[in-house]
């Protein structure tokens, strides 16, 4: 057991996710529509794009963990990464959502390059920042609290997202989607910088490139990292779980610009859409927070996903309007980020374990894994949505019938329901938990 943490950093740790969050919510929820609604590509092209993009962008996260763990510049091995990455990441975001007049080949080659370099630039980012974790809590209820702010932060930038980020691009753009688009992201870039500098900033105490292995620990290799990885059975069947659940996730924000405009009729109450569910997502990190003490992390992760699951039922079968549809799904996502408390403490957990069972500390590689789940997920989520759309005969601003209404419908709730289940049953094998966990960190500082 370490030294446990002043409140002061536990709280301000989650600053770094919330600029991050406006931002990449951009990505996650209108993108897919940008390309086909402001870039004016086919759905399917839209898909293709993502698709491929996202796969590259996927791969790139497992070499981010491996160039970190090896890298040692002067400002910290982690800390690092959040004074050079955020830079790069606002100009490749801006290049993102530029609409270049170029041919559809030339334009969707362009919009695909630009996502796979804006999200290796965040790939870095992350990694260190989600390493933090590790190296700022030595403690494992510091680490939950940790993970609890990350979460909470998560949950509170995607309220003011929900609030502020459509009317942003319909004002500023002054009936300029391009223009809108391209501002705001400007905006959101300019606070996703100053937030990751804010942690860097604090990480400076205990982030200064000689604490970035255990004291005990051997040096490091690649083929450690990789055995890290490839052996950790709780780290991979977390990840598997979360590629469900992130896949539910980002299906269901593909869908929903096009739920909004094609069967409800109103873009603008995509923003009352977001804001219900990130408010009932702030909610849920605060109830799973209390539900930890008592059940531990994988009961109330377990409880979440089934809660996810039950609301995406009850959309299918009751919701027949607009109120009755962001309900149920505010309810959901009630349930959804139990997970978003949890998995930062438990990827950490992971690391642990595997650093107990080799005698080597991994944390940069292990960490690295908590980012890929989010990347297939995005794109699972993403290129089933685009494919799903051209499968019913989708193409941008075609008229209402109600084939397409029952299309849309039918794909808002099927992608998300389908990955709950497949979540709900990998879950079951998760076995690390806190008593296990403290005997660990007992056992690696004993060898020190």
């Amino acid at each position: 057991m370490g030294e446990r943490l002043k409140s002061s950093i536990i709280n301000i740790y989650g600053v770094g996710e919330l600029g991050f969050i406006l931002l990449m919510t951009m990505a996650t929820s209108y993108y897919s529509y940008f390309i086909t609604d402001v870039a004016l590509l086919s759905a399917a092209a839209m898909g293709t794009i993502l698709l491929t993009a996202r796969i590259v962008d996927a791969i790139s996260v497992i070499f981010a963990g491996g160039i970190i763990e090896k890298s040692n510049m002067k400002w910290g091995k982690y800390r690092s990464w959040l004074l050079v990455g955020p830079i790069l990441i606002a100009i490749f975001f801006l290049v993102m959502f530029y609409n270049p007049n170029l041919s559809p080949a030339a334009k969707a080659l362009y919009l695909g390059v630009a996502y796979v370099a804006a999200h290796v630039c965040v790939n870095l980012a992350t990694v260190a920042y989600y390493t933090l974790v590790a190296v700022l809590g030595k403690d494992p209820t510091d680490r939950t609290l940790l993970s609890a702010r990350r979460g909470q932060a998560n949950a509170a930038a995607k309220v003011i997202f929900g609030l502020i980020a459509m009317p942003m691009v319909i004002y500023i753009g002054g009936g300029n989607e391009a223009k809108g688009f391209f501002l705001t992201v400007l905006i959101f870039a300019v606070v996703m910088m100053a937030s990751f500098f804010t942690i860097a900033k604090i990480a400076k105490p205990f982030d200064d490139g000689k604490n970035a292995v255990s004291a005990g620990a051997s040096r490091v290799t690649v083929g450690d990292m990789a055995k890290a990885i490839g052996t950790n059975g709780q780290l991979l069947i977390l990840m598997l779980t979360e590629v469900t659940r992130f896949t539910a996730m980002f299906g269901t924000y593909a869908m929903v610009t096009y739920y909004f405009k094609y069967v409800v009729g109103s873009m603008l109450m995509i923003s009352i859409f977001f804001v219900a569910i990130n408010v009932a997502m702030l909610i849920g990190t605060i109830v799973s927070q209390m539900l930890i003490k008592k059940l531990d992390k994988k009961p109330t992760y377990l409880i979440g996903l089934i809660i996810f699951l039950i609301s995406l039922i009850s959309v299918y079968l009751f919701a027949n309007n607009a109120t009755t549809f962001i309900t149920l799904m505010a309810i959901g996502f009630f349930g959804f980020a139990f997970g978003n408390t949890l998995n930062t403490g438990m990827y950490s957990d992971t690391a642990d374990y595997v650093e107990w069972k080799t005698g080597k500390s991994t944390k940069g590689a292990v960490m690295a894994m908590f980012t890929l789940p989010i990347k297939i997920g995005i794109a699972i989520g993403g290129a089933v949505a685009g494919y799903g759309l051209a499968g019913i005969g989708y193409a941008a601003n075609v008229p209402v019938t109600p084939e397409l209404i029952g299309g849309v419908k039918m794909l808002t709730v099927a992608i998300p329901g389908i990955s709950a289940v497949i979540g709900i049953i990998i879950i079951f094998f998760y076995k690390l938990n806190t008593a296990m966990l403290t005997q660990y960190q007992k056992e690696i500082k004993e060898r020190a």
